[in-house]
């Protein structure tokens, strides 16, 4: 890799911006802009995918450079997940959602092999030259062992003493993993009542942002979407949202073909209207 001095030397760095800067030229006209809400998800997603790579750059460490460019890869599927509703919202035609769609994969696939690059290089940044991290002494011995746990800021924190997911041998096991965004702790589509009663929600909205937390906790542990064997699904209203739920759910895991179960609760610990229990293989 050619020696950089900036971040805007990064190449990964040049693609996210240019891919906000296509996303805020939408933002700014046609029906998208009378939607708020969406409007701001989408302008929140797509600002944190440049600025984290360029924070993470400036943070001069390899671990740390890591952790923000998997935030920013995390920001980049969620954006996807969000130009996808607008389709759905018909705020973008067919030309336009291909358009923002390629240049969001190609910003997360380049995210992921810089990261990829990162885990396997032996530089160490300028904060840890001449020594070991205690970091990575632990990520050895967990390596070595094959039994860590994981945390992330690619998703929303957990609520408990518990982590985002936990590996024993090539098994990875996820904690549930809902529907909040992991940069401001909200629910898509979701409105309550000044008592935070539920006053109107977004099964597909939520089925969505929820997919892309999961994805984003598998790219943090090191594994992937296409490694999960088991999906454990929570609907707070079964009989309503099963339909939207079973599409959505099609359109993610046809390739996949993991078992799934799925199950009815009569509340989960926000107000979300779904949860995933998953178990994938890592390597």
């Amino acid at each position: 890799m050619a020696t950089i001095k900036k971040f805007t030397d990064l190449e990964v760095w040049q693609l996210a911006n240019e891919l906000e800067k296509k996303i805020f030229e939408q933002l700014s006209s046609g029906t998208l802009s009378r939607d708020y809400a969406l409007k701001d998800q989408i302008n929140k997603s797509a600002g944190s995918i440049p600025d984290n790579i360029a924070e993470g750059f400036g943070r001069a460490g390899r671990l740390e450079f890591i952790q923000f460019l998997s935030i920013a890869r995390a920001s980049a599927s969620e954006l996807q997940s969000q130009i996808i509703r607008c389709v759905n919202r018909n705020h973008f035609s067919k030309e336009i959602f291909e358009e923002l769609n390629e240049l969001a994969d190609k910003t997360g696939k380049k995210i992921g092999a810089l990261i990829k690059y990162l885990n396997t290089s032996e530089k160490t940044g300028t904060k840890f030259q001449n020594r070991v991290s205690t970091n990575e002494k632990r990520e050895t011995n967990n390596r070595e062992t094959r039994n860590e746990t994981i945390h992330t800021d690619a998703a929303a924190k957990p609520l408990g003493a518990y982590p985002h997911a936990r590996r024993v041998g090539n098994l990875l096991f996820l904690s549930g993993i809902g529907s909040r965004s992991a940069k401001d702790n909200s629910i898509p589509g979701l409105e309550q009542d000044a008592e935070g009663n539920i006053v109107k929600y977004d099964i597909e909205a939520e089925c969505h942002q929820c997919f892309a937390n999961v994805k984003a906790v598998l790219e943090a542990s090191g594994s992937s979407w296409d490694k999960i064997v088991d999906v454990t699904v929570f609907l707070t209203h079964m009989k309503k949202d099963f339909p939207v739920y079973n599409k959505i759910y099609g359109e993610y895991f046809t390739d996949v073909q993991a078992c799934r179960t799925t199950v009815e609760v009569k509340s989960l610990p926000t107000p979300i209207a779904i949860e995933l229990k998953v178990v994938a293989t890592i390597d």
